[in-house]
């Protein structure tokens, strides 16, 4: 019998959450509890592993240099360990558990009675079409903690709506609020609501555990994905309501300059050099006050520029931008990006590199300084280094070692310690298509 995973102690050591997360929302409000400690254990459909577990490929090691083979051999457990996968399950355990089975729906409601938290991202109201609904998983376990992900919560004729992260930020505004004059829409290129909208999520879940902690009673988090891209647009909301105005996109390409609040210098600068593409190189560079613009004008050894007046004031800049930011690009462009930071910033301009994955993860000095890529290893994959979860605590530190799971990996703690069935039992209920 496999012994009891060895999992981080923090502040949420203790703590057992069953996972139906899928696809990227719904993990990575799970994945924020990993790191302190907690026990999640994640459910898959034996017919129908995690679409993330080979999904956007490259795979790590030795399948990384044969594609084809490796797509033929589905047997093997690497086959289910893409990169995706180990970042959004990292410190999760997993287990294959049929629920359209009745056996299985057993096995699922003895584990969530013996669970703190239950957590899933599914379209509105599918936990209540297997029997699942609120009234039932208090009768389970009266202490459980049901976080329930979805695009648009579970009121309203909207509540059965499949969404996705950009349905969500299209539905919030965030979709409208971004694009060029005279153009589409363009949305927010990656997935963000994805990503934010977990975050969101998990913390409804600590919040959840936190009520029942000090009241003992279970908690619904009925939590909708749009609403929380909403809260980034209170400018907009507020234009409307005080001025009647709807949102509108500027009137003119602002690109990389600031227009609410007025903003001069405020661009990204072409420097020396180009990556290993063969992409040019950025700065940004801003100045928010008169003490910044003074200082910018010492450093580019350009005092004149102060009493020009087409400078003179913020407004003066605002308004003549094009012919100031040729002149800064003229100082930029034979320096290295990092050395324009560095000067700057020693005297006060605000000033940062445009790095990009390569940058961050071989150049960034204050990543590295913050031990932000610890190594992982992977029983299958080998060692590889992984981003760790941001947040510091000074008492219980996140551990961001645990590594994303094997395929059905813990079935023998998770079905013979937790829920007490022995060997022989087990592998009735796999002949059975249960486990």
């Amino acid at each position: 019998m496999t012994s009891k995973p060895q999992l981080p102690q923090g502040f949420l050591t203790g703590v057992r959450i069953v996972d139906f997360s899928w696809k990227t929302v719904g993990p990575w409000a799970t994945r924020m509890l990993t790191p302190y400690g907690a026990e999640v254990i994640h459910i898959e459909p034996p017919h129908r592993p995690d679409d993330h577990r080979f999904e956007f490929r490259p795979v790590y090691g030795d399948a990384a240099k044969n594609q084809i083979a490796f797509r033929d051999a589905p047997d093997s457990p690497a086959y289910y360990t893409t990169p995706n996968f180990s970042h959004l399950h990292a410190g999760k355990l997993a287990i294959n558990l049929n629920t359209r089975h009745p056996e299985g729906m057993q096995l699922l409601e003895k584990l969530i009675a013996t669970s703190d938290g239950l957590s899933e991202n599914f379209s509105g109201g599918v936990l209540d079409s297997w029997g699942l609904g609120w009234d039932r998983l208090k009768e389970i376990n009266p202490k459980l903690v049901y976080l329930s992900l979805s695009g648009y919560g579970h009121k309203g004729e909207w509540g059965s709506y499949r969404s996705y992260g950009p349905s969500a930020q299209a539905s919030s505004g965030l979709t409208f609020s971004s694009g060029l004059p005279g153009k589409n829409p363009a949305g927010w290129g990656y997935s963000y609501m994805d990503v934010t909208g977990g975050w969101c999520g998990g913390l409804g879940m600590m919040m959840g555990l936190l009520r029942m902690k000090r009241t003992g009673e279970g908690v619904y988090v009925d939590y909708a994905v749009t609403e929380a891209a909403m809260a980034m647009l209170g400018p907009f909301f507020l234009d409307y309501q005080v001025n009647g105005r709807p949102t509108r996109r500027p009137d003119f390409p602002p690109g990389n300059r600031s227009i609410w609040p007025e903003v001069a210098p405020h661009n990204t600068y072409r420097c020396a050099g180009i990556d290993r593409q063969g992409q040019d190189w950025f700065v940004f560079i801003a100045c928010e006050t008169q003490e910044q613009w003074e200082s910018l004008c010492a450093v580019m050894g350009k005092p004149e520029l102060l009493s020009d007046p087409r400078f003179v004031t913020m407004a003066d800049r605002r308004a003549n931008q094009d012919v100031l930011d040729d002149i800064i690009s003229t100082w930029t462009a034979p320096r290295r990006r990092y050395e324009i930071m560095t000067v700057l910033q020693q005297v006060g301009v605000i000033a940062v590199p445009i790095q990009n994955a390569e940058d961050r993860v071989e150049y960034d000095a204050q990543l590295r300084a913050r031990e932000m890529y610890p190594v992982i290893a992977h029983p299958e994959v080998g060692e590889f280094e992984m981003e760790r979860y941001p947040p510091r605590l000074s008492r219980t530190p996140a551990d961001n070692t645990g590594r994303a799971p094997i395929l059905k990996e813990h079935e023998e703690y998770v079905f013979g310690e937790i829920l007490g069935i022995d060997s022989q039992e087990m592998n009735r209920l796999r002949e059975g298509g249960v486990i």
